[in-house]
């Protein structure tokens, strides 16, 4: 039997310096220590003017390939995960393929917001079981890339109407590879889901192709609904909880104990949630990791983000659990072993 794939490494991407709560605080209407004490928050990344998830990607793939021995000539399919893609049509996952001077093969966006970069391992690993699909023109071993990238920035109120979003969220990407290996990382298990019941709890409405004639309007402009906007309260018991269940169901299917984890990075835009989570679970806190925390909130490229600065200072074998949740809603987790 064939090696089953893996995810063979990773490459990522935060934009110039980080932007911290000092330069953000004055414009919101409130003080940087405010801003800390609300959102558990200090600093974030934004892209610089004319930069899409893209070219952020473009350069976290460089760095991925280069990490799995591969080059874009080796690329069976492109997969990017993102809530905020480059234009309207066609998908991130078309430039991205562009910039890197890929081969002409599949090339498609995923829209699981921060759920997307696990929705896109799971369609990478299945794509790379289908007989002839990892046959590539190479004659080497054909790799997927699954890149997850995000720039809210260029869309975020800075008025003190923001103050609730505007400081949480963030620009970044990250890049994966997957294919047949001994190294990397194996994939337990991995779950995702989506309840679209409570899509408008968290979302971002205009421009919208269902608003006629214009997808916006100037009184959408006006009352601020072209930016992103969220229940935050009232969302915190429900992706506390499905967090939770989600996180229960990929330890029971891969078969461990909560207690055996070297790490748990479990995301959310909002780090307090995320933390209690991890209490429920029995984690030990020192065991719990928080992307948000360090870059904001990136939505489909937290996870791997966090996960590719942390993964250098593990050992062989060791066993880490990845947990998100955010627009759809949707949520999922995943148990990597270490390689």
């Amino acid at each position: 039997m064939p090696p089953e794939p893996r995810l063979l490494s990773l490459g990522t991407h935060l934009p110039g310096a980080p932007v911290a709560n000092e330069a953000l605080a004055e414009t919101l209407g409130t003080s940087a220590h405010a801003l800390l004490e609300s959102t558990g928050i200090r600093e974030r990344h934004h892209a610089r003017a004319g930069e899409g998830p893209s070219d952020l990607a473009r350069h976290a793939a460089e760095e991925a390939l280069l990490g799995a021995g591969a080059t874009a000539d080796d690329l069976a399919l492109i997969v990017f995960a993102t809530a905020t893609p480059d234009v309207t049509f066609p998908g991130s996952a078309c430039f991205l393929q562009e910039k890197l001077g890929a081969p002409t093969v599949g090339a498609i966006d995923v829209r699981a917001q921060s759920a997307g970069f696990l929705a896109g391992l799971d369609l990478a690993l299945a794509f790379s079981s289908v007989p002839g699909a990892m046959s590539g023109s190479t004659g080497g071993p054909s790799r997927i890339l699954v890149a997850a990238g995000e720039v809210f920035s260029s869309g975020l109120d800075g008025s003190p109407m923001g103050l609730d979003l505007t400081p949480r969220l963030g620009d970044g990407a990250a890049v994966g590879i997957v294919g047949a290996g001994e190294e990397g990382a194996r994939v337990a298990a991995l779950r995702w889901y989506t309840d679209g019941t409570l899509a408008d709890r968290f979302w971002c409405e205009y421009p919208a192709s269902r608003r006629h004639p214009l997808r916006i309007l100037p009184e959408d402009i006006h009352e601020g609904r072209h930016y992103p906007a969220a229940d935050l309260a009232g969302l915190a018991p429900i992706v506390r909880a499905r967090l939770a269940e989600v996180s229960r169901e990929v330890l029971g299917d891969a078969g461990w104990a909560a207690g055996t984890l070297e790490l748990a990075i479990i995301d959310y835009v909002e780090p307090a949630i995320a933390r209690a989570v991890g209490a429920e679970l029995g984690c030990g806190d020192a065991h719990v990791d928080v992307p948000t925390e360090f870059f904001g909130h990136v939505m489909a490229a937290g996870l791997p983000l966090r996960l590719a600065e942390r993964k250098a200072g593990l050992a062989p074998g060791a066993r880490v659990l990845l947990a998100t949740a955010g627009p759809g809603l949707s949520w999922g987790a995943a148990a990597l072993e270490l390689t």
